[in-house]
């Protein structure tokens, strides 16, 4: 069987919510989290739904035809497109959980800058593993457990102020390797982009990249998330009916990435690779609830395997 892997960022453009299942706290609706290191997740099973609806509506099942190649790809579902079920045929796309790669945390300079752990940056390196990329990547950094290290000196302080933690920020000596700064490099060229409308964050990444402590991150992934309260008025008295309930988000400039594997099928491979680059790279999706409230739009960038 062959296989053709990727790699597949979401950088976050409006707050996210992907609904996880038990309410938590004075928080109604949370996000998904890990159970072991409370790091916000995308399920695989909710990331996987939110492509194939993105798919059919980029004009998939529009003809028998593209019909066919939706379900091929992204299994089919029970009962006939547009009906509730469940999905009967799995596909030829398998999807990963789309894991945090990337925090951003308010700070005292810079507006914000985006918080990482050794954890994060071992995971990417393990997904391009798996995916056979053959990139060159950067030593994982080491860091301890309360303290953080950055890619610019800017940020090199005994006392650096992130989220509601304050930090020791150190920055490597000259003649050190810049580790952070190679992981910022890598990152923004792969999961950013270099297009004209990422020039921004994809030059901030480069600057405002800091990779902390797990203690730490531990604070900054349950601190650094938005919370947003809502009531439901009565129409006539306008007055309260429901409510006040609490949801919460991924903040905006958030980055994820999720490792993706197609298998061969009948020697449709090569068009199979074709159409689903065709779909997701450099496309805006929608994943998660709220949509009609402007939600959960991520770009997506897709990093391919080379061919063996």
């Amino acid at each position: 069987m062959v296989l053709k892997n990727y790699l597949l960022y979401l950088y976050v453009e409006s707050p996210l919510h992907a609904g996880g299942s038990e309410t938590e706290g004075s928080v109604d609706l949370p996000i998904q989290r890990e159970a072991a290191t409370g790091y916000p997740v995308v399920w695989g099973q909710s990331l996987k739904g939110a492509l194939r609806q993105f798919a059919r509506d980029a004009g998939w099942g529009d003809t028998d035809k593209e019909g066919a190649l939706l379900d091929e790809v992204f299994g089919k579902m029970a009962g006939g497109d547009g009906d509730p079920g469940v999905n009967t045929t799995a596909g030829l796309l398998s999807v990963g959980d789309a894991q945090l790669l990337a925090l951003p945390v308010p700070t005292l300079r810079s507006t914000f800058a985006w918080a990482t752990s050794a954890l994060a940056l071992n995971r990417l390196a393990r997904k391009h593993a798996y995916a056979h990329t053959g990139r060159d990547l950067p030593v994982v950094p080491q860091v301890k457990e309360t303290e953080g290290v950055c890619a610019t000196a800017e940020w090199h302080d005994q006392g650096q102020v992130l989220g509601p933690c304050l930090v020791k920020v150190d920055h490597p000596r000259k003649g050190e390797a810049n580790r952070v700064a190679a992981w910022a490099e890598l990152i923004s060229k792969e999961g950013i982009g270099a297009e004209p409308h990422m020039a921004v964050p994809a030059a901030k990444f480069h600057d405002d990249l800091l990779v902390v402590g797990a203690d730490v991150m531990s604070h900054l992934v349950r601190e650094c998330t938005e919370h947003s309260v809502r009531i439901q008025l009565d129409p006539r008295t306008k007055t309260v009916k429901q409510g006040p309930f609490t949801s919460e988000y991924l903040p905006a400039e958030t980055l994820l990435v999720s490792a993706l594997a197609l298998r061969e099928d009948r020697g449709n491979h090569a068009r199979h690779r074709e159409r689903l680059r065709e779909l997701l790279h450099g496309a805006v999706l929608q994943i998660g609830g709220d949509e009609t409230l402007g939600k959960g739009l991520v770009w997506a960038r897709l990093v391919e395997a080379p061919d063996e």
